[in-house]
């Protein structure tokens, strides 16, 4: 069953679970889908005030971050199956192409979670604007919301560091280390500017 089909209870209890997965990546991932639903429903309290060009703005942003808060949920499954997968090739017998498939595996291990965090810098970027032009009684709603995708982002970032040290070819880690390190630093900045946005509203 897809994650986006449990109740949060369901969700929680396999968590917790003494399975592997879901596990970080994962969370990160529906942590992520929930700070763009906040910032959503701050839209959506805008747009139903405001028939001119803040609502018009801000419902092509609401639209940008229902797409993300999806996307969010699908990379959760990827990245459980993800994590699976390299269980799997870590436990296959020795042989000639074991290595060379815990590297393959390693490899999407890594990338998911760096999906993960690039859905999550959509989801502050996106808050930005709702935070800048959203209806001002709701403007905590959508600071909760990029909090909870800076979050996110932190710990998807976290994953795929960890997940570095699995892969074999340096170039490879580097590349995605290069990654990694600018999504991280335009993560800060954006929820930075979260705060002044809201700062400067109240």
């Amino acid at each position: 069953m897809a994650f986006a089909e449990q109740t949060i209870a369901e969700f929680l209890d396999d968590v917790a679970a003494r399975a592997v997965t879901p596990s970080g990546g994962a969370v990160a991932a529906v942590g992520g889908a929930f700070g763009a639903a906040l910032c959503e429903m701050v839209c959506i309290h805008t747009i139903e005030k405001d028939d001119g060009d803040v609502g018009a703005g801000l419902s092509t942003v609401r639209t940008e971050l229902e797409t993300r808060r999806a996307h969010l949920l699908e990379l959760a499954d990827e990245d459980s199956t993800a994590v699976d997968e390299l269980q799997a090739a870590f436990a296959a017998s020795t042989d000639e192409g074991r290595a060379e498939l815990i590297d393959e595996r390693s490899r999407r291990a890594a990338d998911v979670p760096l999906d993960i965090a690039e859905a999550c810098l959509d989801v502050l970027d996106h808050a930005k604007a709702v935070t800048a032009k959203g209806n001002r009684n709701a403007l905590a709603d959508a600071g909760t919301g990029a909090f909870l995708a800076h979050a996110a982002l932190k710990a998807a970032v976290f994953t795929v560091r960890a997940n570095l040290e699995l892969i074999e070819e340096p170039a490879v880690g580097e590349e995605i280390e290069g990654r990694v390190a600018e999504i991280d630093g335009r993560g800060d900045e954006a929820l930075a500017q979260v705060r002044a946005n809201i700062e400067d509203a109240i």
